[in-house]
């Protein structure tokens, strides 16, 4: 699978637009994650205060489904997954696309365990290069 963090920016129409129409979450969500399902990926949902060090009943759990909005340069922002990279860039052109987007800030990511996997790679690779950069000397 391929992740990607998405944030993204309305234009003013489109703003407007989403504050006529939108009646709910799922109505809102919906074509989305129709667009994303038809691509083979999948929308994060985001858990909060769902781990025992969290456990607190003023502080119930709060679960984001799909998106959540931004205070700042974007307006919004997701976690997405496909099952190649030809899914991803077909997902970034059907929504830029559209003409109330500004701005479609794709940024790749891997989870966690698959980086720390990578360390022990990245470690042997430097020492079987004898690489250095700048400023370090050579291992």
């Amino acid at each position: 699978m391929e992740f990607f963090l998405v944030r993204l920016s309305y234009t003013p129409a489109a703003w407007q637009d989403l504050i006529d129409s939108t009646t709910s979450l799922d109505q809102r969500l919906a074509p989305v994650r129709r667009l994303i399902r038809h691509l083979g990926g999948s929308l994060a949902n985001f858990h909060f205060y769902d781990a025992p060090h969290f456990d607190d009943a003023a502080r119930p759990p709060v679960v984001v489904h799909g998106k959540m909005a931004l205070f700042g340069e974007h307006d919004l922002l997701a976690m997405v997954a496909f099952p190649h990279k030809e899914a991803v860039q077909a997902f970034n052109m059907a929504i830029m696309a559209e003409p109330g987007l500004k701005v479609v800030d794709l940024t790749a990511m891997m989870p966690l365990a698959d980086a720390i996997a990578a360390m022990p790679v990245a470690k042997s690779a430097v020492q079987a290069a004898g690489y250095a950069a700048p400023g370090r000397k050579t291992p």
